[in-house]
């Protein structure tokens, strides 16, 4: 068997429809259902206790950094990417006159955060893009001596359009200026490099390419950036320890680099548990293999489509383009309709657009069979009048 049955063997959803979402949500493996499962059976018979929790909270760490290129002491959990994005905004030494740069294709996710800093005096610019397509020009172009950070996703969601962190981090090293990258639809698809390629924060959630489940995600910080936060707030973790052996008692914040220090009470354990055979599947996958599996899939779909005379949001050059491809049409809400019937999930995009994602367990025959639905949709005006009907009220 190789790789590719082997991974898409873990997802009995391939096994009834073609799950094209999962930009939106990755489908659970039974694998990380059971492994959760087994978490709270262990708990309810009074078989497992924290030790063991923490002890493979700390396995999963290595995991995530060993996949991101980090260090596993500098990864702290997180409930989600919005978690990740506030710590980072909340704590970092912002003075007055600062000012910090994303772009006008960020999902709010990695929009409010940056936003709601205005109140503190700090100017948030926002870069304007061409196309919908982010170009590092385009972010410098706001840059100047007082900028202090660079806000930008790997993957944009609305348009699949990759950004050239790499390229990004070496100028953002240059000046001086932190880099904060929202990772939630390329981890664990696509390769990074936080420690290369001058990722200062890298933010995720667990339930995309991370195949994980939701309530979940992580930050992983340079050890620079780590050094310089200020956390909003703190609670008791495994590195956060009172001394009460002097007057009035003392806290001992973590030091030496520690991002656990962010980590206030008990993280996520059932959580954590799911993630550990997420993270093994991924690993034995490898990254190396998956990478080039999706964009081909994207690249298949995205050459279909325009030959269909379909309008793309998403990128065919290669370096920009994803797993991700994102289509606009003045029906848009019937095709994705259309989809539903036809037994392909996908998800339809404030912008208008339906949005397609692929991951590893996905193939070219399932895009073959999503080109063969568009390509109907496009040329019977009759199909698409009838889908246009009033229906019963299920969800699309």
């Amino acid at each position: 068997m190789d790789w590719q049955q082997a991974f898409r063997d873990n997802f009995p959803i391939t096994r009834e429809k073609i799950y094209a979402c999962q930009a939106y949500s990755s489908p659970l493996s039974p694998r990380v259902s059971q492994a959760m499962q087994d978490f709270f059976s262990g708990v309810t018979h009074a078989r497992a206790d924290k030790p063991e929790w923490l002890a493979t909270a700390e396995g999963v760490r290595v995991q995530v950094a060993r996949l991101i290129g980090g260090s596993a002491r500098r990864v702290a959990f997180t409930k989600n990417t919005t978690e990740g994005l506030n710590i980072v905004a909340q704590g970092f030494p912002w003075r007055e006159g600062d000012n910090m740069v994303i772009d006008d294709q960020e999902h709010p996710v990695n929009v409010v955060p940056w936003l709601h800093l205005r109140r503190r005096g700090v100017e948030v610019r926002v870069a304007a893009t061409q196309d919908r397509h982010v170009s590092l020009d385009a972010l410098w172009a706001r840059v100047d001596d007082r900028t202090r950070l660079i806000a930008v996703s790997y993957v944009q969601y609305s348009t699949g359009v990759r950004a050239d962190i790499q390229a990004l981090g070496a100028r953002c090293r240059e000046r001086g200026i932190r880099l904060v990258v929202d990772g939630i639809q390329a981890v664990g698809l696509l390769p990074i490099d936080v420690q290369a390629w001058g990722v200062d924060a890298l933010a995720c959630g667990a339930y995309k390419p991370l195949l994980g489940p939701l309530g979940l995600g992580f930050l992983h910080l340079s050890p620079e950036l780590l050094a310089e936060l200020e956390p909003a707030f703190l609670g008791a973790s495994a590195v956060n320890k009172v001394r009460r052996n002097v007057a009035d008692w003392a806290l001992d914040a973590g030091t030496g680099g520690d991002a656990r220090l962010l980590e206030g009470g008990n993280i996520n354990y059932p959580a954590v548990y799911g993630l550990a055979p997420a993270l093994l599947m991924i690993e034995q996958a490898r990254i190396d293999r998956l990478a080039p599996w999706v964009l081909g899939l994207g690249a298949q779909l995205d050459s279909g489509l325009r030959a269909q005379g379909y309008e793309l949001f998403s990128s065919d050059v290669e370096g920009a383009n994803s797993s991700i491809v994102c289509l606009r049409h003045p029906e848009s809400f019937a095709l994705r309709k259309y989809f539903y019937m036809e037994g392909v999930v996908s998800n339809l995009l404030d912008t208008g657009a339906v949005r397609l994602s692929f991951g590893g367990y996905n193939t070219p025959a399932e895009v073959a069979r999503i080109l063969d639905i568009t390509g109907r949709f496009a040329s019977d005006a009759n199909l698409r009048r009838h889908l246009l009907k009033p229906t019963a009220s299920r969800p699309y």
